[in-house]
């Protein structure tokens, strides 16, 4: 703002300077090149010719000072940072955007590697696996027997048995069958151990039993079904 006014001032003070200048030019120029005026004329035409002179010289002055003074280019070059600055905001947000897309497709779920599935075994000691068991549940301390269901999970000699339970315990069973058809099972709610003992397995029976009262009492899941599947 300081610069803007001392600029104005001194581009005033020059146009004043040469007006006063140009005008005592201009009249003595007049008056060398003009013939003096015979007797009795009147001076009103030569001194209405020196006005217009003069009020052309200062329009020129005036233009002229205003043509040198120095144009700002706040704007423009303002202009122009806000277009670069737009362009590479632009270019930022296109790499941002690419290396997303990227990202998402290598993390498609097209690209994760699947867990290789267990391997199928030929069953051990007797072919029990099927979800058609049904059965008779026995839990001493409960004092009742419950019929049940039950779906048998089988791979070589792993074993799983799951029962329609609704008893504190004796309803999921994990562990192993032998070649002689000989099943060792745990209970997941108690960690008690149940076995065959007095009968084989085979493909349509499963017998098991776990000692209880110090080995007074036994808990009992017997199962049958009539076909394979």
């Amino acid at each position: 703002m300081l610069r803007r006014y001392v600029n104005t001032t001194g581009i005033v003070l020059l146009v004043v300077g040469m007006l006063i200048f140009n005008t005592r030019l201009t009249a003595l120029a007049a008056s060398a090149q003009e013939p003096p005026a015979p007797e009795g004329s009147k001076p009103e035409k030569t001194q209405e010719a020196r006005d217009v002179a003069a009020e052309y010289q200062v329009e020129n002055i005036t233009r002229q000072a205003r043509g040198a003074e120095p144009q700002t280019t706040t704007t423009s070059s303002g202009g122009k940072t806000l277009l670069y600055g737009g362009i590479a905001a632009a270019a930022v947000v296109g790499a941002v955007a690419l290396a997303a897309g990227s990202g998402g497709g290598g993390g498609s779920s097209a690209d994760v590697a699947e867990e290789p599935e267990e391997p199928k075994l030929k069953p051990v000691g007797a072919d029990l696996a099927g979800d058609n068991w049904h059965g008779r549940l026995i839990l001493v301390d409960s004092g009742f027997k419950e019929d049940v269901t039950a779906t048998v999970k089988q791979n070589g000699a792993d074993i799983e048995i799951t029962t329609s339970s609704t008893q504190k315990y004796g309803k999921k069973f994990i562990g192993h069958i032998d070649r002689n058809a000989f099943i060792q099972v745990r209970d997941q709610d108690t960690g008690e151990d149940w076995t065959t003992m007095n009968n084989d397995t085979r493909w349509n029976m499963i017998d098991l039993y776990d000692y209880v009262h110090s080995f007074h009492d036994l808990d009992r899941l017997y199962l049958t079904r009539e076909s394979r599947q």
